[in-house]
């Protein structure tokens, strides 16, 4: 814990994203995977035969105590879908990836559950939730699911998912409602007793890649139930979709996935947060930040803190929470990161 930043880091947190603006803004990183670099170990390593609960945290842990951010997810992370079949490939010192959908073949869905996710791998993810809660239970623990698209691109291919909105939008309609069981099930697995809220990961519930229309159609009651679910949890959730939803032109876009009822909103890159800040002021905390690559992967110092500065002029004081704009996965400079949030902390005194 970074002493000079107190030990109420989780309350803000919370309280921010309930709708109490700060000038003491809190910073959530959605470390997937860079605190494998934190502690110089490699990926299969907590990804063994059996997943590594306490090196996982310890990797969680290392990466917060260089950084100081205020909310942590709470594991090394994968989206692995090995419960289903398929095969997901842990580079050494890489970041995991599937590599084998496992509905591609989709009379396999129909031999399983989505309660089958809670599997062995699912249940080491927990335990470093779990740890992480006992070792610091002054920060905000953040619950990293993915969307409604991202779960089911994952299971039948992305590719194939597209070719079935166009060509069977029965089957389509099939693997949302398998992929929320998913959702559901993950979230009630990992527990409201050592998360803060519930993260949507949602690149690919994105309406620039599914056009308008059927980003509301698809992706948004998804959303919606999933909200809906969270909070009978008593979690907040936070979506993050990915697609631009800053222009005058996607307002209704924007407004409707604020009426999911989300608690926070997260911009990915090259939304203008003026733009974002027009239909969210007032209804939901805003999250969202620098370029993940162009910004945080390639630096420089000077750059980094010239965007920092930017971002910030445009939403100091409002319901905002500071991030980047998507995931952080090893190979990302974690001085870069660093850089990031002492000029997050610089413009928050001199406003202060």
């Amino acid at each position: 814990m970074n002493p000079e930043r107190g030990p109420d880091r989780r309350e803000l947190f919370l309280s921010v994203l309930s709708g109490t603006p700060s000038k003491d803004i809190p910073v959530f990183l959605r470390d997937l995977t860079l605190g494998l670099d934190a502690l110089s170990v490699e990926t299969n390593a907590v990804f063994g035969a059996k997943y590594d609960a306490k090196l996982s945290a310890a990797c969680v842990l290392e990466l917060q105590k260089r950084i100081g951010h205020d909310a942590v997810v709470g594991c090394i992370h994968t989206y692995s879908l090995e419960a289903f079949g398929g095969t997901t490939v842990y580079p050494a010192n890489g970041i995991p990836y599937l590599s084998d959908p496992p509905f591609a073949n989709i009379d396999q869905m129909y031999g399983y559950v989505p309660e089958d996710i809670c599997d062995e791998l699912l249940k080491g993810m927990r335990e470093s939730y779990r740890i992480v809660r006992r070792k610091a239970p002054h920060l905000a623990e953040i619950m990293n699911i993915g969307g409604p698209m991202n779960t089911a691109g994952n299971l039948r291919g992305l590719e194939t998912l597209m070719m079935d909105i166009i060509l069977n939008p029965d089957l389509v309609s099939e693997l949302m409602e398998f992929s929320e069981g998913i959702m559901k099930s993950t979230a009630e697995y990992i527990g409201a007793d050592c998360a803060d809220a519930v993260f949507l990961a949602a690149a690919s519930d994105n309406p620039d890649m599914l056009g308008l229309e059927d980003f509301m159609r698809i992706s948004l009651p998804g959303i919606k139930n999933m909200t809906n679910f969270c909070h009978g949890m008593g979690l907040p959730i936070i979506f993050h979709p990915h697609g631009l939803f800053s222009t005058e032109d996607r307002k209704e876009v924007l407004r409707a996935s604020l009426n999911t009822g989300v608690d926070g909103f997260q911009f990915a890159e090259d939304n203008v947060p003026s733009g974002i800040l027009k239909e969210t002021s007032g209804k939901c905390c805003v999250l969202g930040g620098l370029d993940a690559f162009n910004a945080l992967l390639l630096g420089p110092e000077e750059r980094i803190n010239r965007s920092v500065n930017s971002l910030l002029d445009s939403l100091f004081g409002e319901d905002y929470i500071m991030t980047c704009s998507c995931s952080l996965n090893r190979g990302v400079p974690i001085e870069n990161v660093r850089t990031m949030m002492d000029a997050t902390r610089a413009y928050c005194g001199r406003r202060a």
